[in-house]
């Protein structure tokens, strides 16, 4: 598509230019900015897309950079990544060279839970680290992958720091369980805006005070594993196919993540394939009755796919005054 060019107006002609050099290609994802992908808002005002990509267990390179320029020609506008996975640069090449508006794509990474990057000092550098490599001057959110890392109190001191000097929007936590939140609430520190943590029907039971808690301070659930991991064992549960059944044409995958968004979770399901990119995002054309929703609330099983912090990490506060002391090259 050609935007119009005027005829006889040779200043009109030479304005029109001008902008097209001042945005970019950017006029031509106008039309794609409408996704049908719902916002979702947090504690601190910001809104951020129900639905997105994630990039765990995406190596360095080639695939992980063209994950997320498919994602976003799809429509996504919302990519998670972390320090742990190594392909941060990758997503932020992917981003840059998209020539969708910055301010269109939410870009979050995650702090890894090495103890020597957690505390105030060491998250400042590590954090900033990250957002250089990304390369798009700052990011949307940032998390603390887990609590294993330690010093949450005085890790948490530092993305706020980070959030005031605008290197960070917002920021949220990953595998915290209602004590490693409550430990930041009780230093008088602000909640997160999201908690990641591992969440599909079959943990659901085992997890469902937490998401209550959080639902209840209005901090956003962030879902991975949602799709089982790709298990085909448990992807092909009598539970799933019958509901299947129910909706021709959906997929077990697509199921699960019409679960986990009418149970109010954001998604950020993982592909590296273009047609399994776009398959996920069709999930907003149908819907589960509470009877089928029920029936996913109760099933049982285990991945035993991924870490479990929420149930096993202690609550290790760090100095929690720590960031009083910093001095101003510090901040």
């Amino acid at each position: 598509m050609t935007p119009p060019t005027p005829h006889h107006s040779s200043w009109l002609s030479l304005l029109l230019l001008t902008v097209q050099d001042c945005i970019g290609v950017g006029w031509l994802f106008a039309q794609a900015e409408s996704t049908g992908i719902p916002d979702m808002k947090m504690l601190d005002g910001h809104k951020i897309p129900a639905f997105g990509l994630g990039v765990y267990r995406v190596p360095p390179g080639p695939d992980g950079y063209n994950a997320v320029k498919w994602a976003l020609e799809l429509g996504y506008r919302m990519v998670d990544t972390a320090q742990v996975y190594k392909n941060e640069e990758d997503v932020g090449q992917a981003i840059r060279d998209s020539g969708i508006p910055r301010a269109n794509i939410w870009v979050q990474s995650k702090l890894r839970s090495d103890r020597n990057v957690h505390g105030y000092d060491e998250a400042l550098k590590s954090v900033r680290d990250s957002v250089e490599r990304m390369g798009l001057g700052y990011l949307d959110c940032f998390l603390d992958h887990s609590p294993f890392g330690g010093k949450i109190v005085e890790t948490w001191d530092a993305f706020l720091a980070l959030q005031k000097e605008g290197v960070l929007r917002s920021i949220g936590v990953s595998n915290y369980d209602v004590r490693h939140i409550q430990a930041l609430e009780d230093h008088g520190r602000p909640l997160p805006v999201i908690n990641q943590i591992e969440m599909h029907p079959l943990i659901y039971g085992e997890r469902k005070e937490l998401i209550e808690y959080c639902q209840n301070k209005g901090i956003i659930v962030q879902a991975y594993g949602s799709v089982f991991f790709g298990k085909t064992d448990k992807l092909s549960d009598p539970i799933v196919t019958n509901i299947m059944e129910a909706h021709p044409g959906k997929t077990a995958a697509q199921v699960l993540l019409r679960w986990g968004l009418q149970k109010g979770f954001q998604l950020i399901p993982k592909s590296v394939r273009r047609h399994r990119l776009e398959e996920n995002m069709k999930i907003f054309d149908f819907e589960l009755s509470d009877a089928e929703m029920e029936a996913l609330d109760h099933m049982e099983g285990s991945l035993n796919a991924y870490w479990n912090p929420v149930r096993d990490a202690g609550v290790d506060i760090g100095n929690p005054d720590r960031h009083l002391h910093a001095s101003k090259s510090e901040l």
